[in-house]
């Protein structure tokens, strides 16, 4: 069982709690009807309240779900080491390793961050689905976030939608970038006869991203990025259109990495709302896979840069 709280305030309250289960808590409309036939399911100071009842400011709002673990045996546990970047009862932060695919699927059955995080739950005996919100492409490494609860997942969902939610990339592509900063707005889509490969299409959906280079190489830039759309491979394509596709990119470049070896994209930070408490959260990940060359290049090997107290690589 999992219980959520809230106290109301003057958006939550003089409203139906029907309406603050959906609207504030994003629960489903089974997961209220549930709630409404268990013992304490729905309760207002700890009484228990029909979700027609109407709150009043400082009433505590509490909700008890039931949080089913069918998903977690759908996931084959596998045990194994993770990178914990964050914790707290509703979110976990992990730092995936370029190679590593986010789910299960052809080839990596027992391999990937799902049977990792699910072996962790089971042997904290805490058995929870596996829900990642905003996954990484297989080759690209950093921030991952899992949620415990659908709750939270929702709640985050809803950020992503309104733009709270944010993820920001560095990477390195292949020349030198003739425009500093930068944004692309072309839609994606698959291209006709790939599996894997997409491109920009005027069928395609809407694609937003915007660059900033950091640092001219020898050998190409050294870019940051902000998604505001979650298109797959949306970064390597929208860069390989504008000329200047990343370094180690096998399918949209020439799959050259002077530098380190895989694909130079890494999500270096996430930032957004802890889903209850409304509490701001800023998590860095280090790229571990990039070995010594941002030192190299003047830069803290954790999303962090350049060294100095207080100096943020991404803003």
């Amino acid at each position: 069982m999992k219980q959520l709280e809230l106290i109301l305030d003057e958006t939550t309250a003089f409203q139906p709690l029907e309406k603050v289960l959906k609207n504030s808590l994003c629960l489903t409309k089974r997961q209220i009807s549930q709630a409404k036939f268990r013992e304490n399911g729905i309760c207002i100071n700890g009484e228990k309240r029909r979700i027609s009842y109407v709150g009043r400011p400082g009433e505590i709002l509490t909700v008890c779900l039931e949080e089913s673990s069918e998903n977690t045996g759908k996931v084959f546990p596998i045990q194994g080491k993770l990178e914990i970047l964050y914790e707290d009862p509703d979110i976990l932060a992990v730092n995936k390793p370029a190679g590593m695919p986010c789910h299960p699927g052809r080839g990596h059955y027992q391999d990937s961050l799902g049977n990792l995080a699910a072996g962790l739950f089971e042997k904290r005996g805490e058995p929870c689905p596996i829900r990642i919100i905003g996954r990484l492409d297989k080759d690209t490494s950093g921030v991952v976030i899992l949620v415990k609860s659908q709750a939270a997942g929702a709640r985050l969902g809803e950020q992503k939608m309104k733009g709270i939610f944010r993820k920001e990339y560095i990477g390195l592509v292949q020349g030198h970038l003739k425009e500093a900063e930068g944004r692309i707005r072309e839609p994606i889509g698959k291209m006709p006869g790939e599996k894997l490969k997409m491109q920009v299409t005027p069928e395609g959906k809407s694609a937003d991203t915007s660059y900033q280079a950091v640092k001219f190489l020898e050998n190409g830039t050294l870019t940051r990025w902000e998604i505001f759309t979650g298109r797959t491979h949306q970064i390597r394509v929208h860069m390989a259109w504008l000329g200047h596709p990343l370094l180690g990119d096998r399918i949209y470049g020439t799959g050259e990495n002077p530098y380190f070896p895989g694909l130079a994209l890494h999500c270096a930070k996430a930032v957004f709302l802890q889903p209850f408490t409304g509490e701001k959260v800023v998590i860095h990940a280090p790229a571990n896979d990039w070995g010594e060359s941002l030192k190299a290049w003047g830069f803290q090997n954790a999303g962090i840069g350049p060294e100095g107290p207080g100096q943020e690589f991404l803003s």
